[in-house]
Formats: structure tokens, sequence, C-alpha cells
């Protein structure tokens, strides 16, 4: 390595090594966190933003997704890391200093879209700190893959706690937290295929029901539903599909006309027809 090359190497380590202990001083966790600011000579209180709040979908290639896609809209958009491994309560805590942190209360608007796990902390909040600046949920439910967290746990216990930890098993043990919707948009989008998890595990799924398609549990008073062809993975990369949908009701309080309002008349445990 000559002498040019050795400089720069080192400044490369120092550049790492300080950007991991500016990541570390967030007291959230938040190093995954992806944050996209449009006109910073605006203030907050100008401006509106979107939130996304995922769940044990998360992942890399998620993020990428969904920051390619709303990062076009032209709100502010944060995708925090605030999901923690030892429990549902360290992850509630990360999502609260989070939203103080961020200085999101700032914000003119929030809109949130919430994934499973995402909807049970966002709910959470809202209980203890209120709905503060935050105008619009946008759901993401699904009847079977919110059933994930019990079959993980009792088929696979051991691997779920190596991929999740113990915020897995505390979900399971979690009533969905319902939030008094006064002033704020609900809009409620029902995925309506097994994910590849839930069709390996069909039996144990149904064994905690049946599914009324038409009038799914939804436990939350909304202002509009759609129901989506896609399962819970494809629910964080097809934004093709469900993107525009997302942004209708943010924009509108109201999904499109276009959108489906009827349940599939399908096994959801089959693949997709071509």
């Amino acid at each position: 390595m000559n002498k040019f090359s050795s400089y720069f190497f080192v400044v490369f380590l120092l550049s790492q090594t300080f950007f991991s202990a500016a990541k570390e001083q967030l007291p959230y966790g938040g190093k995954k966190d992806v944050i996209v600011i449009h006109h910073p000579e605006k203030s907050k209180g100008e401006k509106e933003a979107i939130l996304i709040m995922s769940g044990f979908g998360d992942s890399n290639k998620g993020r990428k997704n969904q920051k390619a896609y709303f990062d076009s809209t032209g709100y502010d958009l944060y995708i925090p890391d605030f999901l923690s491994k030892k429990s549902f309560a360290q992850s509630y805590e990360n999502f609260k200093q989070f939203y103080a942190f961020q200085k999101m209360e700032e914000y003119n608007k929030v809109h949130v879209l919430a994934y499973i796990l995402g909807a049970w902390i966002l709910n959470s909040y809202i209980i203890e700190e209120g709905k503060q600046n935050i105008s619009t949920i946008v759901y993401d439910r699904s009847p079977l893959q919110e059933r994930a967290p019990k079959v993980v746990n009792e088929k696979i216990p051991l691997l779920g706690r190596m991929v999740a930890g113990q915020v897995l098993e505390d979900l399971t043990l979690i009533d969905y937290p319902t939030i008094d919707t006064t002033g704020l948009k609900i809009g409620v989008i029902i995925e309506s295929k097994a994910s590849p998890l839930i069709r390996k595990f069909k039996k144990k799924t149904m064994s905690y029901g049946a599914i009324d398609w038409n009038n799914p549990d939804l436990n939350q008073i909304y202002h509009d539903k759609i129901y989506t062809r896609l399962h819970h993975d494809e629910m964080y990369v097809t934004f093709n599909e469900i993107g525009a949908e997302i942004m209708c009701f943010i924009r509108t309080a109201k999904f499109p006309d276009t959108a489906r309002r009827e349940a599939f008349d399908w096994d959801p445990f089959k693949k997709y027809r071509e």
C-alpha cells in the first residue's frame, strides 16, 4: 500500500468510526433510519411528513423500495429503525424517543403508513401521548398475517426468537390497542393473500378460527377500506400497485374509486393466478 493509499484508508476508517459514533448517539437506535428532507430552507411547520411504521417484514430491500416511491411524492419521509428484539416495551420506547428526537411534533401534519407491528406501536403511542399532529393513518392489515406471531411462537419458537427476539412473543400477548380516531383520517388496506410463512403453516393458522373476508374483525374505526391482492411481504416492495392508493388517501381522505372494496373470491393460500 503506497503513501496515498494509506492516507485515504485511514481517512476512510476515521469517517466510518465517526459515522458509527454519530449513529450510536441516537437515543432510540436508528442505525437503519431512512430520512429524506425536502426544501430544508422551510421550517417543519410549513411542511408535512410521511412516517412509515414498519414491522417484522422490515428489510433493506423494503426500505429501498419505500424510499424510492415515497421520496418522489414531495413529502419529507421518515422510516425509523425503532424495532428492538429485547421487547415490545423497548420497541415502543424507541419509537417514543424517535418522535421527540426528530421533533416530529413540529410538522404541520404527519401522515402514517403503519404495518402490523408498527400499528401496535403507533396506537400505543397515541393512547399515551395523544394524536399531536398526526393527521392520517393508513393501516396495512391482514386477517392471516396478524396470526403470524402466534403461529411462529407455537410452531418454531426457537427460530422465531433468534430472528425476532422477545418482541415476537410479546405481541401475541397484546390485544390490538384501539384508539380514539376523532380528528384523524383512517384508511385500511387488507392483504388478501397468505405470505409464504403463513402458507407453510396453513393448518395452524386456520386452527384459530375461520375468517370472514367480507367483514374481517379489524377492531378499528375507519373511513375507507380496500382490498389488495398482495401478501404481507409484497406490501413492503410493490408500490407500483399500492402506492397510488396510499397517496390518494393521504391527500383526499379517500381511496381511489377504482380501488377494490370487495373481498377476493379465491383461496388466499393458493399462489397468484396467471
